[in-house]
């Protein structure tokens, strides 16, 4: 099963420059080197501060399609939102977290990893699976290394 570690974040904001123009997968222009308003990421990442945290996953269950969260990223999960069907969950499976989708067959609602090697997890009630928050956001490393050094994971009892 694929699990999370909860981890301390900073409240306090965290600057971006925006960049004014559309990035283009191809060649950049010259003539677009200016520099936009500065953007706070806290405020795109969490936007109930109070109940927002970042989360590190550790596993394989959800780096299927559709949404392709692989081992090691981060993710922000709101504690404040209300789980539907079809969203990207945290969930308690008998006290350990983990990250999958929530659907619906029938009347039975059913954790769901994205990738087809893992199986579902049929939610029997509060006893057995409690939903703890909705991903929001995932942020993906494309440099190894730097995501892991940088941020320091703390279990939550």
């Amino acid at each position: 099963m694929t699990t999370v570690d909860i981890l301390d974040i900073a409240r306090e904001p965290v600057w971006l420059i925006q960049c004014d123009t559309p990035i283009p997968a191809g060649f950049p222009s010259p003539a677009d080197d200016e520099m936009g308003e500065r953007v706070d990421l806290n405020k795109i990442l969490l936007p109930h501060p109070t109940h927002t945290y970042l989360a590190r996953v550790n596993g394989t269950s959800m780096d299927g399609a559709p949404s392709h969260i692989v081992d090691g990223a981060l993710l922000a999960v709101d504690c404040a939102m209300k789980p539907r069907v079809g969203h990207v969950v945290i969930a308690a499976v008998e006290n350990e977290f983990t990250v999958k989708r929530l659907a619906k067959r029938g009347e039975v609602y059913w954790l769901v990893p994205d990738n087809p090697e893992h199986a579902a997890i049929e939610v029997r009630g509060a006893d057995h699976v409690r939903v703890w928050g909705v991903v929001t956001h995932v942020v993906t490393e494309l440099i190894n290394g730097k995501l892991h050094e940088d941020v320091r994971a703390r279990r939550l009892q």
